[in-house]
């Protein structure tokens, strides 16, 4: 298995592990310490604990969805970096951001970019289409 494959497939089981199975005490497997999260806000995204505190913040977000599944489609590899698409699709089954439960079905994408250093994440930048999965939520 190739460089690039092993990346791949280290950013499946990171989805697996991580977001499907909820295993914060996991990063550490899957993050060098002094890592860089670009898509987390404010100046303070470097390390493991800032990552544990994103992590944390996004799963208790999306607490209010229920039969989450989340699908990576597509993934390209070129040297350290890995760029995934992937979609989320769940039950909107809680509040959300002061909307109330709706019962419906609703997806999202997310492009995702990781760059590895030693068989680890380093830094990651992504962007979602959290417009989208709002207007869904509209009644």
């Amino acid at each position: 298995m190739t460089d690039t494959e092993k990346n791949k497939h280290i950013i499946r089981n990171f989805i697996d592990i991580v977001w499907k199975a909820q295993n914060l005490a996991a990063l550490k497997d899957f993050w060098t310490e002094d890592c860089i999260n670009y898509a987390m806000p404010g100046a303070d995204n470097r390390g493991i604990d800032a990552l544990v505190l994103y992590h944390e913040s996004f799963m208790a977000d999306f607490s209010a969805f229920s039969n989450t599944q989340i699908e990576i489609i597509q993934q390209i590899a070129e040297g350290d970096r890995v760029v995934s698409y992937i979609t989320l699709t769940a039950k909107h089954s809680g509040t959300f951001f002061g909307i109330p439960p709706t019962g419906k079905t609703v997806s999202m994408s997310a492009i995702r970019i990781d760059r590895f250093q030693d068989g680890k994440i380093a830094e990651h930048w992504s962007v979602s289409d959290t417009a989208g999965l709002m207007q869904q939520l509209q009644t």
